[in-house]
């Protein structure tokens, strides 16, 4: 890498870095181009020299987001070359969910962040614009595994893989989204039960989806874990 091409480089980290703060401090919405540029200590121009918009910057970060994804993911999801014992395929594909789910990466990136901390319209559009990254992550690792587990015997289902991964990630987020609604209208003690209901709905469905039993659904999708997470979460954020 030569001198000018160093330099670019830097400057597009200073922009990205740049960007999170100002979108992690006010929103994505209220944060202008021009505040970028003076926060990176950049003209307006220069900046729109590394990005045509905001829109396409904040495109960027959830593309490096997946990436991000994928190297913490891939490892769990295929086993190294030669390896002669690698381990179940439902516990690999629990590890890949884990990643997911952002409760196994090893180094949070600003989406997951951002998603924690930011409840309004700016975090809306952050995660529909994931989304699309999200699908193609589990089209891509999960459901190989699913693919691997049915042919274990692991589980049955009629559909392709590709459909079951894809089915998957919209029961994950409609999961995702009820919690959500739990958090956001009710007292502690009855979102805990509520969160449980949830849950155990889930596991109970996707046990008929995967024909498989509820004790390897509920190690899958780490039903203890999640339960001491969501409790956690309760206790720093309702009194």
């Amino acid at each position: 890498m030569n001198r000018r091409e160093k330099q670019k480089a830097e400057t597009f980290v200073d922009i990205m870095r740049s960007a999170e703060e100002l979108f992690m401090r006010q929103g994505y919405e209220k944060t202008s181009m021009r505040e970028i540029a003076d926060h990176s200590g950049l003209t307006k121009g220069a900046l729109y020299h590394h990005f045509a918009s905001k829109e396409d910057l904040l495109e960027r970060m959830c593309a490096d987001h997946y990436q991000a994804l994928m190297r913490a993911a891939r490892p769990i999801a295929s086993p190294a070359p030669g390896q002669a014992d690698p381990a179940p395929t439902f516990t690999r594909l629990r590890g890949v969910l884990d990643i997911s789910r952002g409760m196994g990466m090893s180094a949070v990136t600003f989406v997951s962040e951002y998603l924690k901390l930011r409840e309004d319209e700016s975090g809306v559009m952050l995660r529909e614009r994931f989304r699309k990254y999200d699908r193609q992550f589990y089209i891509e690792l999960v459901a190989p595994l699913l693919r691997e587990a049915k042919e274990k015997k692991e589980c049955d289902f009629a559909a392709s893989a590709e459909t079951m991964a894809v089915f998957l990630h919209r029961l994950d987020q409609g999961v995702e989204e009820e919690i959500r609604q739990v958090f956001a209208g009710h007292g502690k003690g009855e979102a805990e039960k509520r969160i449980m209901d949830i849950m155990k709905t889930y596991v109970y469905c996707l046990s008929r989806i995967l024909n498989t039993p509820s004790q390897a659904v509920s190690d899958l999708v780490g039903l203890e874990e999640s339960m001491h997470f969501y409790g956690e979460v309760l206790k720093k954020t309702k009194t």
